[in-house]
Order: C-alpha cells, then sequence, then structure tokens
C-alpha cells in the first residue's frame, strides 16, 4: 500500500515538473530565432531535430566562447589554446544531453498524449477532450 502511495505521489510531481518545463517549452520568446524549429505540441522533439537545435547553439555559443578565450589571451600565442572545435562540440553535446533529459523528454510525454487524444478523438469521430485546468489548451 506504501509503494503504491510513493509511486502516485511521484507521479503527480513528474507531472507537475513536466507542466513547468512545457510552459518553457510554449513561449515563443523562448525559442527566438529557432522558433521555426519547434513542433506542433502534439509532434514529438526528435532526435534529429534535438541534434540540429543543439548544434545551432552550441556551434553559435562554442564559437562565441572561442573569441573570449583569444581576446582574453594573447591572439598571437597558439599553445595553450583549446582546438577551435571543441567549445563548440563540448557545448552541443551537454545542449544536447541536458535538453533530450528535460525539457525534450517533458514535451515528447505531453505530444504523446495529446497524439492519443487527438486520435481517439478522430476514432470515435467525438471533438477531442479538452485539457485539465493544470494544462494549457492546444494552440
Amino acid at each position: 500500500m506504501a509503494v503504491l502511495l510513493v509511486s502516485g505521489q511521484m507521479d503527480k510531481r513528474i507531472f507537475r515538473a513536466d507542466d513547468r518545463l512545457n510552459e518553457l517549452n510554449d513561449r515563443d520568446d523562448m525559442w527566438g530565432p529557432l522558433l521555426f524549429l519547434r513542433p506542433e505540441r502534439h509532434q514529438p522533439l526528435t532526435l534529429s531535430r534535438s541534434l540540429l537545435l543543439s548544434a545551432l547553439l552550441g556551434g553559435f555559443f562554442g564559437m562565441l566562447g572561442n573569441v573570449m578565450l583569444a581576446l582574453m589571451l594573447h591572439v598571437g600565442e597558439h599553445h595553450g589554446r583549446p582546438a577551435i572545435w571543441l567549445m563548440p562540440a563540448l557545448l552541443t553535446a551537454m545542449y544536447f544531453v541536458c535538453g533530450r533529459l528535460s525539457l525534450g523528454a517533458a514535451w515528447n510525454r505531453r505530444a504523446r498524449q495529446l497524439s492519443r487524444r487527438l486520435d481517439w478523438a478522430e476514432l470515435t469521430g467525438r471533438p477531442p477532450t479538452p485539457p485539465h485546468d493544470d494544462q494549457q489548451a492546444a494552440d
């Protein structure tokens, strides 16, 4: 009995965390110029799209970091500086892993739920059920 109680509480915490993460996912200003890469709410955030987003962000901020390192170190000295591809590659990997484990996971759980709801509505010929009070309405 205690295991079920703990499991139920854990599920509620996961759903609350997903709601918070999806609030960030749904904000247009959080996507910035990459808004065109955001999938529809009922579509999953695929690995390839996640990798593309990570590569764009990691490449940009990694090269910006390279510029900052070059400005902090003497520009003419080549020893002691990492390879030019290292910082973009590390940031891309970090963005990919962290994004898939947090924002991507929450997005995909919601997309799976919305997709099932839309499929069921289409199968039964009924209009889709509205989301719960704690969820935002689908666009």
